[in-house]
C-alpha cells in the first residue's frame, strides 16, 4: 500500500509560486528593473564569449603569432604571410559559429529568447573583432621592427578586404549550408587568393575582388548582413543533425 500523498495539482504549485513571489516583490513592475541596453550587449557578448569553443581563440593567435614571429626572426615575406594569415583566420574562425555541428551550445541556445541573429551578430563581432586585434598587432610588430618595407597603413591594406570579404563568405555559407562545407569553400577561395601573390595566371577579376577597397568591403558587409538575416529562418539544407525537417 502506498502511504505517500498525492502531490497538489499543478495549478495550484503555478498559483502559490505565483503568489509567493509577488509578495517578495519579484513581480514587481519590470520596466523599473529594465536593464540598459548597452549594459545587456555587454552581457550577451561575455555569455557567448564564454560559449564559443576554446580552440576558436587558440587557433587564431597560433596563426598569427606563426606568421609574425617567422617573419621577425627569418625576415621573409613579411606582407605576403601576413596577407595570407589574416584572412585564413577569419574565414575559418566564423564558419563554426551557427549550427549545432559545432556550437556546444546549440540545443539551450534555440530555446532562448534572444533572437538567433542577434547571437549571431554578438559571436560574430567577437570573433572578427578578435582576429582584427590579432591582424593589426601582427601589423604594428612588423611596422616596428623594420622588417617589412611597408608601413602600417600599407600592411592593414593587404589584409583588410580580403579578410572581412572571405569572413562575410564563410559566414553566409555557415547559415545557409554548413560548417564544413564554408570551411571548404573559404580554403578554396584563399588558395585562389594565395596564388595570385605568385606567378601563376589568375583572373585579374579575382585580384581585383580580394584587395582592400570600398567594393571589397561593400561586398562583405552585403555578405554579412545577408548572413544574420537569414540566421534562424528555417533549417540550412542538408544540415547534419537539425533538429527539425526543412
Amino acid at each position: 500500500m502506498n502511504d505517500r500523498p498525492e502531490p497538489p495539482p499543478a495549478e495550484r504549485i503555478i498559483r502559490e509560486v505565483l503568489a509567493a513571489s509577488a509578495a517578495e516583490g519579484g513581480l514587481g513592475d519590470v520596466r523599473a528593473h529594465a536593464v540598459p541596453a548597452p549594459q545587456r550587449a555587454w552581457q550577451l557578448l561575455l555569455t557567448e564569449a564564454r560559449l564559443l569553443h576554446p580552440g576558436v581563440w587558440a587557433a587564431s593567435f597560433a596563426v598569427m603569432a606563426a606568421c609574425a614571429g617567422f617573419s621577425v626572426f627569418r625576415g621573409m615575406f613579411p606582407q605576403t604571410l601576413l596577407g595570407l594569415a589574416a584572412p585564413l583566420v577569419a574565414g575559418i574562425g566564423v564558419a563554426g559559429l551557427y549550427g549545432p555541428e559545432r556550437d556546444r551550445a546549440f540545443e539551450v541556445v534555440a530555446a532562448t529568447p534572444t533572437s538567433p541573429r542577434v547571437l549571431l551578430l554578438a559571436r560574430a563581432t567577437l570573433v572578427l573583432g578578435y582576429d582584427l586585434a590579432l591582424a593589426l598587432l601582427a601589423s604594428g610588430l612588423l611596422a616596428v621592427s623594420g622588417i617589412s618595407l611597408l608601413g602600417l597603413t600599407e600592411l592593414v591594406a593587404l589584409w583588410l578586404g580580403p579578410m572581412a570579404l572571405l569572413a562575410g563568405l564563410s559566414l553566409l555559407l555557415s547559415v545557409c549550408w554548413n560548417p564544413g562545407g564554408a570551411i571548404g569553400v573559404a580554403l578554396a577561395a584563399w588558395s585562389l587568393s594565395a596564388l595570385a601573390v605568385t606567378d601563376i595566371p589568375v583572373p585579374p577579376a579575382y585580384r581585383l575582388v580580394w584587395t582592400s577597397g570600398p567594393w571589397t568591403l561593400a561586398l562583405a558587409a552585403l555578405l554579412g548582413a545577408a548572413a544574420i538575416v537569414l540566421a534562424g529562418r528555417g533549417e540550412p539544407i542538408r544540415r547534419s543533425g537539425a533538429t527539425h525537417p526543412s
